[in-house]
């Protein structure tokens, strides 16, 4: 297994090694790579109407907090979206509202008046993202997970794995945005009934640096899909950082042959 601290351009050498390839050369870039002098301005303004709510418990990487909105804004019920307060106006937080808004889970961006007890006592404008939220839990959350056999949860996170790469697949191949940064904390899951341990449904979220990347435009998008799943895939099975399950390596986590 390789540590935590393992860095990004040996992580994805190391890929290279055990994935056939269908694509040659380089298919993807890093957000960051692809930020225009339009998306720099994604901060410029002000938000206006914003009452924060409930701050929740996962607020995703490189953010202060998170917040449900009260009331409604721009058509949305408040609880249905997440405001996310970014700590500094840079390539990294551009790179993200970019990537939410590629995915169609942007609502607006710009600056909110905001205390970071962290840092300071006293109210300044950060940037904030506001995007629409995402149902679910974290798998270990679900109480018919914890509540289960241990066989019934190693199933369990090994059908989840299978349906998150479908999942990172299809948006990459859609979207043209590939979500590399999937572990465990990066999805959130419903499930059908806690006793049948079916999943309803599956989401991704964090589309913050460093792990997301764009498609080049000249790429075929069943290529894209084939690429994403392989990686995604490839990535489980050697569990690359420490926040992923053990998964089995059974047919149901198999990579399909073919589109």
């Amino acid at each position: 297994m390789c540590p935590a601290t393992c860095a990004a351009p040996a992580f994805h050498s190391a890929l290279a090694k055990h994935v056939k390839r269908r694509i040659r050369g380089q298919w993807t870039r890093m957000i960051m790579e692809a930020v225009t002098e339009q998306d720099e301005k994604v901060f410029s303004s002000p938000l206006s109407g914003i009452i924060l709510d409930h701050r929740l418990p996962e607020s995703g990487s490189n953010s202060i907090a998170a917040y449900t909105l009260k009331g409604t804004y721009k058509g949305h019920n408040g609880e249905d979206l997440v405001v996310k307060i970014l700590p500094h106006n840079s390539t990294y937080t551009w790179g993200e509202a970019k990537a939410l808004k590629a995915v169609g889970d942007l609502v607006d961006s710009g600056t909110i008046l905001y205390t970071n007890p962290a840092r300071s006592s006293s109210p300044k404008y950060l940037p904030a993202v506001i995007m629409k939220k995402k149902s679910g839990q974290i798998l270990e959350h679900l109480p018919g997970y914890r509540n289960a056999k241990p066989a019934d949860k190693m199933k369990l996170r090994t059908s989840v794995v299978a349906l998150l790469c479908a999942k990172v697949a299809e948006v990459a191949a859609t979207k043209r945005v590939v979500h590399r940064e999937n572990h465990k904390r990066n999805i959130l899951i419903s499930l059908k009934d806690d006793k049948s341990l079916t999943v309803s449904s599956i989401e991704l979220v964090d589309y913050g640096w460093p792990g997301t990347f764009l498609v080049y435009e000249n790429v075929d998008a069943t290529d894209v899909k084939f690429e994403a799943l392989k990686d995604c895939k490839e990535d489980w099975r050697h569990q690359w950082i420490q926040d992923k399950w053990e998964v089995l390596r059974n047919e149901e986590f198999e990579d399909p042959e073919e589109y």
